[in-house]
């Protein structure tokens, strides 16, 4: 019979390289927000097409470690997220040569990370939060079985969550809103196709990580509140 014990965040190996790449893919993603690239013959923004890798790691994290663990992920690349773009905003206000046409490019590309760490703010804490809520209630209504299943579901309805609020917000007043809604359909599209392809590799991997952590995380005494940062800790199931 599998005993059941309390682990620290200390105890896990792997953990902290999972969640410096989900922060690393996260800000790659704010820096391609405005480059637009062609999907299925519609203009997507970059991000779009990046973004999955995020919620596939989202899935991962809240499987193996926890809904405790991954609200605090979120929170912290939240700020992550706007100490870089404060830090390029203030970089841009530094003097530049004249006639640099690098800096010109650079102060375009870049004149918008402010408007695109709100919209993070706001699609991350709805997108990620509902994804996180559904794969932890999932693994205790299915008992830990058929996790391909449940990282397809919830990560469905979560990034169509995401799409709609950060392109919503991001693209407000620079698009219409039939433009809006299209990349919204398009990028879902894309997430939803990558979260099917992508879903029995997460699954050996989720499967392969539990192994090296020695746990498998149930979140049978948790509180959902997205806004608690300390919460009671999980039951752990050790394998």
């Amino acid at each position: 019979m599998l005993d059941k014990k309390v682990k620290r965040i200390e105890d896990y190996r792997y953990l902290y390289f999972f969640m410096m790449l989900f922060i690393t893919i996260f800000i790659v993603c704010d820096t391609t927000a405005f480059r637009m690239t062609t999907f299925f013959g519609t203009a997507v923004p970059t991000s779009g097409i990046i973004i999955p890798i995020v919620f596939a790691l989202g899935d991962l994290i809240a499987e193996v470690y926890g809904y405790s663990i991954s609200r605090k992920l979120i929170w912290n690349n939240l700020v992550c997220q706007f100490i870089f773009g404060i830090l390029i905003t203030l970089a841009l206000k530094f003097p530049s040569p004249p006639d640099d046409n690098f800096n010109f490019h650079y102060n375009l590309a870049f004149q918008h990370i402010i408007r695109t760490n709100i919209t993070s703010c706001l699609s991350v804490t709805s997108g990620m939060f509902v994804n996180a809520f559904l794969i932890s209630k999932f693994k205790i209504w299915m008992n830990g079985k058929r996790f391909w299943a449940r990282t397809i579901i919830s990560s469905s309805i979560s990034e169509f969550v995401l799409c709609f609020v950060a392109y919503s917000t991001l693209y407000v007043g620079l698009k219409s809103a039939a433009e809006i809604w299209k990349i919204v359909i398009v990028v879902w599209y894309n997430k939803l196709l990558f979260s099917v392809c992508a879903a029995p590799f997460v699954t050996i991997l989720s499967n392969f990580i539990k192994r090296l952590e020695k746990s498998d995380v149930y979140d049978y005494r948790v509180k959902y509140n997205p806004f608690m940062y300390h919460t009671i800790d999980n039951d752990i199931k050790e394998i």
